[in-house]
């Protein structure tokens, strides 16, 4: 071969199906959904609604996945920005994984999609966004870091145990 002729690369072989399966089911943990976003009403009952009703399935969900220390906070006299925090504490980085990726497979589910994930391959906080509500998923240390109680220390905590949803968000 001289030295001006190059080589091609033959295609990459397809996968076998059982590995495409596998990558396709990871595809949850992308950091953001495919999405057009759109100006949504902030003073929507309705959407003020579903809204809670998903932040406090969040915290149910990492509650379920043995996170500590759940809490929701409503935000919203702070912040145009979003209405609720969903704060939780996970023993490990894997641990913190399984309860982000849960919850935004159930947030899928409901057709909630996420604008943003970050931190999952660090396990410190990971935050997952869902424009009216994010969930925190913190390590230890990393709660006790960014300590985001105290910054936002005015906002109202939110029972979200045993609570049914309100009949509203029921779309």
């Amino acid at each position: 071969m001289s030295e001006n002729e190059t080589t091609v690369a033959p295609p990459p072989e397809p996968l076998p199906p059982d590995r495409a399966r596998a990558i396709k089911r990871r595809s949850i943990g992308e950091a953001q959904d495919a999405l057009v976003t759109e100006a949504v009403e902030r003073r929507d009952p309705a959407r003020l609604a579903r809204a809670l009703d998903h932040a406090k399935l969040a915290a149910r969900i990492a509650e379920d996945n043995r996170a500590k220390d759940v809490l929701v906070l409503d935000v919203r006299k702070a912040t145009p920005m979003l209405d609720y925090f969903v704060i939780a504490t996970a023993a490990s980085r894997r641990q913190a994984a399984a309860v982000a990726f849960d919850v935004d497979a159930e947030m899928k589910k409901l057709g909630e999609h996420k604008l943003g994930m970050e931190g999952v391959e660090e396990g410190r906080w990971i935050l997952i966004d869902y424009g009216d509500f994010v969930v925190h998923v913190f390590s230890e240390e990393g709660r006790t870091y960014y300590a985001l109680e105290e910054i936002w220390g005015d906002a109202p905590q939110v029972a979200w145990r045993d609570e049914p949803p309100t009949p509203a968000a029921a779309d």
